[in-house]
């Protein structure tokens, strides 16, 4: 009896091992391992660490890694007329299960006292394997851009910028004023650009979801909080 009590027992033990083995399997299926990597472009005239990832599924790495390299071309480009390009600040900002997003940073230099900066950037939606925009993001595009245009009015006053020092049309609800954006996990993050000054530096800005769940298409909140 002790032994058959012991065999029953072992017997429990191992399914239960076994079955949480199989749910450990099951999420990582579900949740492709991306791992964040760079590509170095450097000539006489520029020098930048390009955002890439490896691993995860081929859609959406490929859509990723083209998605970003498309962002650094048009400043290659430059580097072509001497115009000296450098990377800051780029980084492959967050790997979810369900959204990459990338940041690239860039400041130009033309013969000017002080370079010129950009930053762009890039969202891939991984269960679908295509790039995340904003007018893919809400189910009426415009209404959320009046929830960006709002809530940027209500968080540039609480950073370095300040009250009043800012161009107001630089938060207007247009898609150009809030097109280079990344999905993190607490919410929309919006590089603005250098809404005041120059010396002031490129402005961003993390929108909580909270505020956006009315405007987000069905199901895309789970996506881009992930």
């Amino acid at each position: 009896m002790k032994k058959t009590a012991a065999a029953v027992l072992i017997s429990v033990l191992f399914a239960v091992l076994m079955a949480c083995g199989s749910s450990d399997r099951a999420d990582s299926s579900a949740a492709p391992a991306f791992t964040a990597t760079s590509v170095r472009f450097e000539g006489p005239w520029y020098s930048v660490d390009l955002p890439q990832v490896a691993g995860g599924s081929d859609d959406a790495r490929t859509d990723f890694n083209e998605g970003m390299r498309a962002e650094v071309d048009p400043f290659l480009r430059n580097a072509a007329e001497k115009q000296q390009v450098k990377g800051f600040k780029s980084e492959v900002a967050h790997i979810g299960r369900h959204v990459l997003s990338g940041v690239l940073g860039i400041e130009v230099s033309d013969g000017y006292l002080h370079p010129i900066t950009f930053k762009r950037t890039h969202v891939t939606n991984i269960d679908t394997g295509k790039a995340l925009t904003l007018p893919e993001l809400f189910t009426d595009v415009q209404k959320g851009l009046d929830v960006l245009s709002a809530q940027a009015a209500v968080q540039i006053p609480k950073t370095r910028v300040g009250p009043n020092s800012y161009d107001k049309q630089r938060i207007e609800p247009t898609v150009e004023n809030f097109k280079d954006w990344l999905a993190m996990p607490d919410g929309l993050r919006v590089y603005l650009g250098e809404i005041a000054s120059h010396a002031l530096g490129y402005i961003d800005i993390t929108i909580p979801w909270s505020e956006l769940d009315r405007t987000l298409k069905p199901g895309l909140r789970a996506v881009v909080s992930s």
